[in-house]
Formats: C-alpha cells, sequence, structure tokens
C-alpha cells in the first residue's frame, strides 16, 4: 500500500487543502491600508518567500507587486479576503508594493523559513 502525505516548507506533516507552513518565528508584520486604491510598500527580503494571510469581509482583497500597484501591468499577485496566499519575492527586489481593495484593509506577512 502506498501513502502520499503533504508537507510544508519545514518537512511538516499537513492536511490537503491548509495553507500551512514553518515560520520565522518573530517575522510578523501587519500591513493596512487606510484608502482603498493608494500604492504602499513594506520592506521585506529578497528572495524570501512569505504567506499572506488576510481575515474576514472587512479586511478586503489585496493587490501586491514588486513595483508600484498603482499600474495594473505591475499587479502580480492578488489575494481575495478570507484566504492565506504564499508569494516569493523575486531576487534583488526588497519591496513588496500593495493595495486593499477596500478602504481600512489588512492583512498580515510572515516569512517562511528557507
Amino acid at each position: 500500500m502506498q501513502e502520499m502525505f503533504l508537507s510544508d516548507n519545514g518537512g511538516n506533516r499537513v492536511p490537503p487543502g491548509v495553507a500551512s507552513g514553518d515560520p520565522v518565528l518573530a517575522s510578523g508584520i501587519k500591513i493596512t491600508d487606510a484608502a482603498a486604491g493608494a500604492n504602499h510598500t513594506e520592506t521585506v527580503e529578497a528572495g524570501a518567500t512569505y504567506q499572506v494571510m488576510t481575515g474576514g469581509t472587512t479586511d478586503g482583497a489585496f493587490l501586491f507587486g514588486i513595483a508600484t500597484t498603482a499600474v495594473e501591468a505591475n499587479v502580480i499577485w492578488f489575494m481575495p479576503e478570507s484566504t492565506v496566499r504564499t508569494i516569493t519575492i523575486p531576487a534583488g527586489y526588497t519591496s513588496l508594493h500593495y493595495q486593499s481593495l477596500a478602504s481600512g484593509g489588512s492583512a498580515y506577512l510572515a516569512k517562511m523559513k528557507a
């Protein structure tokens, strides 16, 4: 009998359908967009992988990019409300640009272990 297991970036077994990871302790960052549509930046580590988490329906969907999200062509990640997304920052970039599609939208970033 063969079995297949899923694991996170730290080799820990995880159930299917669960967005999980092995975070770096004390790496959490809260990002907030007070006014929908404004481009903001957060300093991140080049080449690092982060999990981004949003809460309920008041937290808003988010757009992310490595250049200003005020230009549609620069948006390379979309994150609906109440989801978890894993993103890897390309080598050579240390700014994550973001905007919420709802005023007051907030999300959390957590750096994952390499």
